[in-house]
């Protein structure tokens, strides 16, 4: 069952696993963003955006075997509330990165960098604000102690990004920058499964 937004715009505390059709359909196509006139412009910009991985993994599939390159997405920010018209889409991408590493070197696989190298790029071509974490599955993750660097740093990025999308930005502060009374988590967001 999709969620529904709260009085206050934004979707319950947590983070709610959809698929990319029900994700659409709630962001998108629902009643209340009929009037839009940046939700559907995009959400196609994402697709757009997210179809250039869909494509090296197709490319690449004897190469990947059961691997996907993209992990999940998550999406947060104004494009997960009811504001009618929000300006882009922040999204974290989490990259499988055994299915990076198998990829790279080839064809096309530039895409792999430059998906992340400049937000602002990103925003213009497709209207999407990406952020990159290098997705690992952890057997041991009540053993930190026998975690690679590789395994820390996704858990740690992992964290952050689960923390930044919870938050609301304090409308009464002049300097709108993550501090410690907007730590609070006050909002919810999508993990979208491809």
């Amino acid at each position: 069952m999709l969620p529904s937004f709260a009085a206050n715009g934004f979707l319950p505390l947590g983070r709610y696993s959809v698929s990319l059709n029900e994700a659409e359909s709630l962001l998108v196509s629902a009643p209340e963003f009929q009037g839009s006139t940046t939700r559907r412009p995009l959400w196609d910009g994402f697709l757009a955006y997210l179809e250039r991985f869909l494509v090296l993994e197709d490319r690449y599939a004897d190469a990947l075997g059961d691997l996907a390159l993209v992990h999940r997405v998550w999406i947060g920010g104004s494009f997960v509330s009811t504001k009618p018209d929000p300006g882009n889409i922040d999204t974290t991408l989490l990259i499988d990165t055994r299915a990076e590493r198998a990829v790279r070197g080839r064809p096309g696989s530039k895409w792999l960098t430059t998906a992340f190298q400049s937000r602002d790029s990103m925003k213009r071509k497709f209207g999407v604000s990406p952020v990159r974490v290098g997705y690992q599955p952890v057997s041991h993750v009540f053993r930190p102690e026998h975690m690679t660097l590789e395994e820390r740093t996704y858990f740690m990025q992992r964290g952050v990004w689960d923390d930044w999308w919870q938050r609301c930005r304090l409308p009464d502060q002049t300097d709108r920058s993550p501090s410690e009374k907007s730590a609070a988590p006050a909002r919810g967001y999508l993990e979208v499964r491809l």
